[in-house]
Parts: structure tokens; sequence; C-alpha cells
């Protein structure tokens, strides 16, 4: 009990350094923990999007087709688009089960009023759709009563950022060539919260926009859904030999991300390792100072008949506290900035996924605190060497 009691005064007596070694501790910690929590997340919440897809497969236009797919989940414009010819060459492939057609254009909902003005997404789909997205389910409201209704589906978070209720006239914009047009329609349906893009974004039926805009053959991609027992690879390759058709299965997209998400981990795990090797070095120099500015007091406890293995307890006891504090305190300041990470991470990366990007796992924390505090107790060794060289009687001779 005096050895901890003694400890925990050492570092009272210099509660500068003491303070100062904490704050450092805390700060590489938060990195760490931060670094991790963001990894995970962000891989999770774009699994959790790709597993929520009804489709089997995706026709877009000749381009390259993970980044058509990857605008598509976010509301990003598609270059090119398919004609209605080529909807019906999809739709008669034998082992076509769904073959939906999707319009996608950025655009303002009631872009006069306020609360409004509301930037997002406008997506027009066919009713089939939602055979394709069994995930949708209404908090309020129903589905179109047809393709060509002139009615609006609002996803959770569209819904709140311009507080639209059942019922209500909405306003948006759609482009028909150099012309901007204001077109209202009436809130039939608003989606409960998905947990993917579809939360922030705008729907009405494919028939209506084409209706509004020039040209007819306005289809940006197509969302196929096979027949049961059928060869996805194989629908795919066929549908892909049609005219100025490229295809997609989201196993493949979802491969790709894969291969990006290793790679970005392995960035992660690099970034990881040279954060924890500065929090060492900066420990381990700490250490040597405090125990350099002590050799008086180590020389004098010697003298009182301190040995090594006692002294050499009370640096580890020292060292083991505060990293375990640091660390407790490197974790909440993770948490409690989260937030405002994620909303830098969403400012810089715009086709981020939506959900929560931080993920918190309470064992990867009491690791994150069990590792960091084995670290610091080996760490704390390395001054522990100028420990046995301290001469008690020449402290004595000096004073």
């Amino acid at each position: 009990m005096t050895l901890f009691r003694l400890a925990f005064k050492n570092l009272w007596i210099r509660s500068t350094r003491t303070m100062l070694t904490l704050l450092g501790i805390s700060v590489v910690v938060a990195i760490f923990f931060s670094l991790f929590s963001f990894g995970k997340g962000y891989e999770k919440a774009l699994e959790g999007e790709f597993s929520s897809f009804g489709i089997h497969i995706l026709a877009v236009p000749k381009g390259c087709p993970y980044e058509a797919t990857s605008l598509l989940m976010h509301g990003g414009n598609i270059e090119g688009s398919l004609s209605m010819k080529q909807l019906e060459e999809i739709r008669q492939h034998p082992q076509v089960k769904i073959a939906s057609p999707l319009y996608n254009r950025h655009t303002k909902i009631n872009p006069d009023l306020n609360p409004g003005n509301f930037e997002t997404a406008l997506y027009a789909i066919e009713t089939d759709l939602f055979d394709l997205k069994p995930f949708w389910e209404f908090k309020e409201g129903r589905p179109f009563e047809s393709n060509d209704a002139k009615e609006v589906i609002l996803g959770h978070q569209a819904a709140q950022a311009v507080q639209a209720k059942i019922g209500d006239e909405l306003a948006f914009i759609v482009h028909k060539g150099e012309d901007k047009l204001t077109i209202k329609g009436t809130l039939v349906g608003i989606l409960n919260i998905t947990g993917t893009s579809d939360d922030n974004f705008i729907f009405i039926p494919f028939a209506w926009i084409q209706e509004l805009v020039e040209d007819r053959d306005i289809i940006k991609a197509v969302a196929v859904q096979t027949m049961q027992g059928s060869t996805i690879a194989d629908v795919s390759m066929d549908l892909s030999l049609l005219r100025d058709v490229q295809t997609v299965t989201f196993r493949q997209a979802q491969y790709t991300l894969q291969q990006l998400l290793d790679t970005t981990r392995q960035l992660l795990q690099i970034a990881l390792v040279f954060t924890l090797l500065l929090g060492l070095i900066g420990l381990i120099n700490t250490m040597f100072m405090s125990v350099e500015e002590r050799k008086k007091e180590i020389g004098m406890l010697k003298a009182l008949g301190a040995q090594n293995r006692q002294l050499v307890q009370l640096i580890i006891t020292e060292t083991v506290f505060l990293v375990f504090m640091g660390s407790i305190l490197g974790i909440l300041w993770s948490v409690g900035l989260s937030n405002s990470i994620e909303a830098g991470i969403r400012a810089l990366i715009e086709s981020a996924p939506p959900g929560k990007l931080s993920y918190f796992s309470w064992p990867i924390a009491f690791l994150t605190v069990g590792g960091a505090v084995i670290a610091g107790g080996l760490s704390a060794l390395f001054p522990t060497g100028i420990l046995l060289n301290i001469s008690p009687l020449e402290v004595i001779r000096n004073e």
C-alpha cells in the first residue's frame, strides 16, 4: 500500500508533468481508437447498404459499371442513358423476373420555402421497385397508386428536413433541356429509416418524369431481379451482350468494394502502428526524464534501504497509472468527438454511406485500454536501467 501511495504522491507533486503526460497519452489513444472505430463503422455501413438490396443485377449505360453503381446508390448523376427499347429487351429475357427502370437527378424540395430548399436526389421509379427493396417500410402513407400518378414519396430524413406531412403539396425542380421547371405533387408516403442513402431521397412515378422531360430515353439504370433458380452470372452475361448495355452484379460490386476496403484497412493498420510507436517513444522519453530528475530522491531511497526491485515497481506503477487514466480519457475524447469527426468525413467523402460511421465496441475499448497499459508497463522497463546505476553514496557525497 505504501508503494502505491508513494507513486501517487510523486505524480501529484509533479502535477504539470503528469497532466501533460496524460494529455499526450490520451491524444494517442484517441487517434488510435477513432481510426479503428471509423474503419470498422465505414465497413459495416457499406456492407449494410449492399446487403439491403434485393437487386441481383444492375444494367447501366456503357462506361464504368462500378462507378455507376456507386453513383446510383448515393444519388450521383450518371452520364449517358438507356432507351425504352433496351428496357424491353431486358424484360424479354426468359430468366428476368423484374426489370425496373430508374431515373435520377439532383433537385431541390420546396425551393422557395423555409423550411425547404432541401437539396437531394430525385428518383423516378416504377412500383415494382418496392418488390426489389423489401426493407422499405412506410412510417406513414402508402406506395404510388400507379406509375403515372402525380404523387411523391420521401425518405425519412428528407421528410424531416422539410417538415412534410402526408397530404402536403411538395414542389421540386426538374430540368427540361436548358430550362428548370418547378413541379408539384402530393406527398402520399414517408419511408421508415432504412439506414441507407434512400433516407435522403425524393421518389416519384417513372411515367410522370417521362411527361416532364424532353428526352423519352431517360433511363439511367435498370434494376434486375432474376427468376428463382437461375444463374445470376449467366443472365448478367446475356444482358451485357445487348447494344450499349453494361451490367454488374451486386456480388461483383461487393467484391470490388471489399478489395478497396482491404486496401484501406491496410493503410489504417500502418497509420495505427506509427501512432502507437510515436506514443511509446513519447512515454519512454517522459519516464527517462522523470528518472533523471529524481536521481537524488532515488539515491536517498536506496540509502534508506529501498531495493532496486521496489524502485522498479514504483516507476512501473506510476507509468501504468498514467497510461490507464490517459487511455480512459482518450476513449472518452474519441466518443465525444465522434459526431464532429463523422461530419468532417462526410464533408470530404460525398459518397460516404448513411448511418452511424463510428462503430463503438466495448470489447475493443477494453482491449485498447489493456493493450495500452501492457505497452506502457513494458516501456517503463527501459528507463529502469538508470536506477540500477545510481549510487546512494555518490548522492550523499554531492549533498
